[in-house]
């Protein structure tokens, strides 16, 4: 379980640095955007992945129901990428970073 939650913990702050990263920085280039996107999934879907499987052991195994919270973490990406325009895009950004620091200190709470 300590290594699960030490692969969560360095996925999670992966993520949170590769949207930092994307919410900063001015994209001139199409390349370079379509990198970074490549980034942001080669980031996300880990993260999604170990994250749920936490959460899973964390509820059912070692009935911490604290970690329902995990759920809202994973369900963003999808909500956010449902609602999100153009021109709201650095909002819902920021929001999703909320949401991973929400699992970030739940993570650095429990190991």
């Amino acid at each position: 379980m300590r290594l699960l939650m030490l692969v969560a913990l360095i996925l999670n702050i992966i993520a949170i640095a590769v949207l930092s990263f994307g919410l900063f920085h001015q994209f001139e280039n199409p390349k370079n955007k379509a990198a970074y996107g490549y980034f942001l999934a080669a980031g996300m879907i880990p993260y999604l992945i170990v994250t749920a499987l936490v959460m899973l052991v964390q509820i059912f195994l070692k009935h911490n129901l604290i970690f329902i919270l995990l759920l809202i973490c994973l369900a963003s990406p999808f909500v956010i990428g449902k609602l999100v325009k153009y021109q709201t895009l650095k909002k819902y950004t920021v929001i999703q970073i909320l949401c991973f620091c929400i699992s970030l200190v739940l993570f650095l709470t429990s190991y």
